[in-house]
């Protein structure tokens, strides 16, 4: 018989503090206690940039309505882009929602900043170089609600940064969709190793004044170069051991070895010579076009932080971030989370999928069969990362749960033809069971065009936010359910 633990119980060293994963002995607990004990809802926000090419992404529909545009199928006859999801066996866990519009994304001359600035916002970005957003975005506004009940509120994750915006916009709205205030966008993390360190470094004070913070001399960097985190709360490890049944037992040693793997991985990175993969970017013509007689010191940068720790293959960036995230996801560090496939208009190449031109100049295809196989390449290799998430959340257990059955995601863009620019019928799918809320398996088409925000409202609702509106919602979303 194993002892009982709060959800908040944590392993600790010099200047370590690794969350746990779901245990028996937390649910037992909850159980004492006499509350339901349920697993909390986690929400993401998932963005690819570009838009995608619409006609491999509609789900095909194999019936005899196939006319009507306003329908709740299950999802079959998957294209192209969505079939990684049938690869990874997660197309039973997603809607597919059709014929939704992002209207605040619109903004006459300029379809790239607002459609990121103004995504998980539902207002119009301010016409202007110094950016200004019309409210918190819809992450923020989640963890306003219940990032108070997580050492961290949220998170705001990418992978590339943006460069300067054109037509008068500010070039913060290509690469930021979270924004804490009107003016304050939430801060990008791009760097694994960086943000494995902001999750597992100890940041409790040691003064017994939790309004004292901790002394220089006393935060330890966490660096799986020099050591492993592991290494550091070995002694707290072994004695919850003791503690736990076998079945516990087994589930935090498998926890500990995959964070073991992340440390490695990392550490594999910190040393590569060739990371910031800055040669993945091509000088994008049609950016080039804007600029046309401007000198190159005025034309848009790319900017990496500190590289240490940043893979050089776009893949493994991509796959450890959100491997990170499915730790601080699993371990309840957090709860709301935003993430970019890379900024809005990005002139990334993908030449390891046989993607060499610019993204942002691809999706500008012009008719091109060439340009639409091509982007249709970089969307199903996007969906194949996010859909490698989603399988890896599947086999983690939450008691007779799964955690992918306890998160809500939304992935998408804000833009639906790269090549027009439009903000309606935009590709978008939902994730997850949300806490035995959503039903998956289904192509959603509705009727009309409907606000993206009332989706973000549905999301809320799951994780228990109580909203009457959203942005430029109209309603809820129970179809989702």
């Amino acid at each position: 018989m194993s002892s009982v633990f709060s959800r908040r119980t944590v392993l600790r060293g010099l200047g370590a503090a690794v969350a746990l994963p779901w245990l028996e002995a937390m649910h037992r607990t909850t159980a004492i206690a006499a509350t339901p004990g349920k697993p909390p809802v986690r929400l993401g926000y998932f963005y690819v940039p570009n838009g995608v090419h619409m006609p491999q992404w509609r789900p095909d529909p194999v019936h005899e309505d196939a006319d009507r545009t306003d329908f709740d199928r299950p999802l079959s006859a998957l294209p192209d882009i969505l079939r990684p999801l049938e690869t990874e066996r997660v197309a039973d866990r997603v809607v597919v929602v059709s014929n939704l519009e992002a209207k605040h994304c619109f903004a006459k001359g300029a379809g790239h900043e607002p459609a990121g600035g103004g995504f998980l916002v539902g207002a119009h970005c301010k016409h202007s170089e110094e950016p200004e957003v019309g409210g918190i975005s819809v992450d923020q506004l989640a963890a306003r609600k219940i990032g108070i009940r997580t050492p961290i509120d949220s998170l705001a994750l990418g992978i590339d940064p943006g460069h300067r915006g054109d037509h008068g916009f500010s070039g913060t709205y290509l690469s930021h969709i979270s924004w804490r205030s009107r003016t304050t966008p939430a801060t990008l993390e791009l760097n694994p190793k960086e943000l494995f360190a902001r999750l597992f470094r100890d940041s409790k004070p040691k003064s017994p004044n939790w309004n004292v913070p901790p002394a220089p001399e006393s935060i330890v960097d966490i660096d799986p170069v020099r050591g492993s985190i592991l290494d550091l709360i070995q002694e707290d490890t072994r004695s919850l051991q003791r503690q736990l049944g076998f079945a516990d037992q087994r589930r935090l040693e498998e926890y500990l070895d995959g964070l073991r793997s992340i440390e490695r991985r990392i550490a594999t990175h910190v040393d590569d010579p060739t990371s910031h993969h800055e040669t993945s970017f091509n000088e994008d013509p049609a950016n080039r076009a804007l600029h046309e007689g401007e000198s190159a010191d005025n034309l848009p940068e790319l900017v990496m932080p500190d590289g240490r720790g940043i893979p050089s293959e776009y893949a493994e960036h991509v796959d450890l971030m959100l491997d990170i995230l499915t730790m601080a996801f699993r371990t309840d560090t957090t709860r709301v989370a935003s993430f970019m496939f890379s900024f809005e208009k990005s002139g990334r190449s993908y030449p390891e999928i046989k993607a060499p031109g610019s993204h942002h100049s691809t999706s500008h295809h012009q008719g091109d069969a060439a340009k639409h196989a091509e982007l249709v390449r970089i969307n199903s290799h996007h969906m194949a990362l996010f859909a490698g998430m989603l399988n890896r959340m599947s086999q983690i257990n939450e008691g007779d749960s799964t955690l992918l059955d306890n998160v809500a995601f939304l992935y998408g863009s804000g833009i639906s033809d790269g090549n027009k620019h439009n903000h309606d019928d935009l590709p978008v799918l939902v994730a997850g069971g949300g806490g035995g809320r959503f039903r998956g398996g289904r192509h959603l088409s509705l009727s009309k065009p409907t606000p993206i925000c009332n989706v973000y409202l549905e999301m809320l609702r799951a994780a228990g936010i109580d909203r009457d509106s959203f942005g430029d919602s109209t309603d809820g979303f129970s179809k989702l359910t």
